[in-house]
């Protein structure tokens, strides 16, 4: 997979350099301050021309880089690792922006979550989107694409997690009840951009739980809301 952008690739360097395999940096631009430790990283100098054939598109900002990403992870993995999963396991009902994908993996890292779940069909992947939103940070996360997210929902919950699930006719997440799940072990489920949670999937949560509005906007972008969920129930 190719990633661009400086912001993207430097932080990847920084993160994950033995996941690089080529680095592409224009010959026309001097790169020297972001790009300090490469020098173990295989390298090569092209024109700007070349860098818009390699990412497809005149937005590379001179620099891109080849990566490669481990194989995806299925539901038998998840079974497998639930033991080793973080107490707040986020479950993703058909989101479909990449960039979406790549903020709540951000905002999972910055949580220490180390486990979030996607449909394998009609949903967000891992994509050079999703790698620029999450500035790299979804490499520390592992995401599973499984066939029937309502599978996972009945995994998580024989081991003893609670189901929550976002949605605007729900609770207030800030209601004394959802009190004692701060430092629970937790299934949270995040639902699509347009359609929200499932029916099917709502029936399975435990709660549903929304966030007040004070103003007029009716509802807020899903990952500004994973980010205020997660600091609601993350245990400092």
């Amino acid at each position: 997979m190719i990633i661009y952008g400086i912001n993207p690739v430097v932080d990847f360097i920084k993160l994950f350099p033995s996941k690089i395999s080529t680095l592409f940096i224009s010959k026309t631009k001097s790169l020297d301050y972001e790009l300090k430790s490469t020098k173990n990283i295989n390298t090569k100098y092209v024109s700007d021309f070349e860098l818009k054939k390699i990412t497809g598109t005149t937005k590379h900002q001179s620099l891109a880089a080849e990566i490669s990403i481990s194989p995806t992870k299925e539901f038998k993995d998840f079974k497998n690792n639930i033991k080793e999963m973080s107490d707040i396991v986020l479950i993703l009902d058909h989101i479909k922006d990449p960039q979406n994908l790549g903020a709540i993996s951000r905002t999972s890292e910055f949580f220490g979550i180390n486990t979030i779940v996607i449909p394998n069909k009609r949903s967000a992947k891992i994509s050079a989107g999703a790698i620029k939103a999450s500035a790299g940070a979804i490499f520390g996360i592992n995401i599973y694409e499984v066939s029937n997210l309502s599978n996972t929902i009945e995994e998580l919950k024989r081991n003893n997690y609670w189901i929550l699930g976002a949605d605007i006719n729900g609770e207030d997440v800030n209601n004394q009840t959802f009190d004692k799940f701060v430092g629970e072990k937790l299934g949270i489920v995040f639902g699509s951009e347009d359609k929200g949670v499932t029916p099917r999937l709502k029936a399975k949560c435990d709660f549903l739980m929304s966030i007040s509005r004070l103003g007029q906007t009716n509802s807020l972008n899903v990952s500004v809301s994973s980010g205020i969920f997660l600091n609601r129930f993350v245990n400092d």
